[in-house]
């Protein structure tokens, strides 16, 4: 049986912070750096999710727990991309959602800090708003959803500041 540990919250709630010991990972806003040069370029979201499902259903040619870092808070896609992953792998797969506190101030605050300090993410807090009114319309779907997941764990994370 293989493993896919999802994150799910809002940019700036501690999801990379989490994955930063884990391995091996598949990040979202790696593979906008690697495949389009720009961590903030959104415009080929279908490329980067497609990227990530095909590279998640390798690496399970080696390893039983793959780790995924998105914001996963878009309940038009959400299902349907942990869908494909299962559907072209050979392995049986369980899926764990991580679920991360999500608060915008707090999320806003830590990305300008962070990239005040010069680290390397995605200015993304224009989107923190519209992924918050996501985050709490997918928290209340999560219920129905629970069938999908082996395991639903709402992280009790105290965000960075």
């Amino acid at each position: 049986m293989k493993n896919i540990v999802a994150t799910l919250g809002i940019t700036g709630c501690g999801k990379s912070f989490w994955l930063k010991d884990k391995n091996p990972v598949v990040e979202t806003d790696d593979l906008r750096v690697e495949l389009l040069d720009d961590i903030n370029d959104l415009t080929q979201e279908g490329l980067i999710f497609s990227t990530a499902a095909k590279r998640m259903v390798k690496l399970f040619d080696t390893h039983d727990i793959v780790y995924f870092g998105g914001t996963l808070v878009d309940s038009k896609y959400r299902l349907s991309f942990l869908q494909s992953i299962q559907d072209m792998c050979t392995y049986p797969i369980v899926i764990d959602l991580m679920i991360f506190r999500s608060d915008p101030e707090e999320s806003k605050e830590r990305i300008k800090k962070a990239l005040k300090a010069g680290v390397k993410r995605a200015n993304s807090i224009y989107l923190i708003d519209k992924q918050y009114s996501q985050y709490l319309h997918t928290i209340k779907l999560l219920e129905s959803e629970k069938s999908f997941y082996q395991k639903l764990d709402y992280t009790k994370m105290v965000l960075l500041k």
